[in-house]
């Protein structure tokens, strides 16, 4: 317990520290419609992004509440980079809720990407086939999009014909779907949440989870 706690108060120092900058860039972040590019970079070099990555990835695997504690620490500087933040890290959490093979394919590559997400699951449409389900839809309020390499997209899947549909959550490379350039809102501008749509795109059977009832 004690050596969590050291490294939850390292954490946390290290996005105290960051507070001056993000406040110093929130306005541009609003005009830029995104997270800025150095600020992504800050939160990597604070390892901010891993706080739930397992350790065997260099994670801090911090207690669930921390994505709630440090993301309202980060708003006080940033609404829109807190935001985005809670969002990247909490998916990391949820990825390792994926089958072995689909972190591996991720964390082995990078244990820095980034990966968005819509779980809108009437927004998309899938269907089983050999070895996965070939998934389309159009996706609202993927926020994080533009720097992301993955997104988790959740969708309605048909088994077969005869049964209803089962709600999963898919995960897609960043060459199997389009971002619309739609979001122009009037608050949390920097969140960059567009829409994503994908057509008829295969997802293997590791790269889905089931949703809970």
């Amino acid at each position: 317990m004690t050596g969590i706690n050291s490294r939850h108060a390292e954490l946390w120092g290290r996005a105290e520290a960051l507070l001056p900058k993000l406040r110093e860039r929130a306005a541009r972040s609003e005009e830029l419609r995104r997270m800025p590019d150095e600020t992504i970079r800050d939160f990597h070099d604070a390892e901010l992004f891993r706080i739930h990555q397992p350790k065997r990835v260099g994670g801090a695997e911090l207690e669930f509440a921390a994505v709630v504690t440090f993301g309202a620490l980060l708003a006080r500087a940033c609404a829109s980079s807190a935001w985005n933040w809670v969002n990247f890290a909490a998916h990391h959490m949820m990825l390792g809720m994926f089958p072995r093979e689909a972190q591996d394919e991720i964390w082995n590559k990078s244990r820095d990407a980034l990966i968005a997400s819509s779980f809108v699951f009437p927004a998309g449409k899938a269907k089983k086939v050999e070895g996965g389900y070939v998934i389309s839809g159009r996706w609202p309020f993927s926020s994080g999009v533009d720097p992301s390499e993955w997104n988790m997209l959740a969708g309605l899947a048909w088994l077969d014909d005869n049964a209803p549909p089962e709600q999963r959550v898919f995960l897609l490379e960043r060459s199997q779907y389009k971002v619309i350039d739609n979001w122009y809102a009037g608050g949390l501008r920097g969140t960059g949440s567009k829409d994503v749509e994908a057509k008829e795109q295969f997802v293997p059977e590791h790269r889905t989870l089931r949703a809970a009832r």
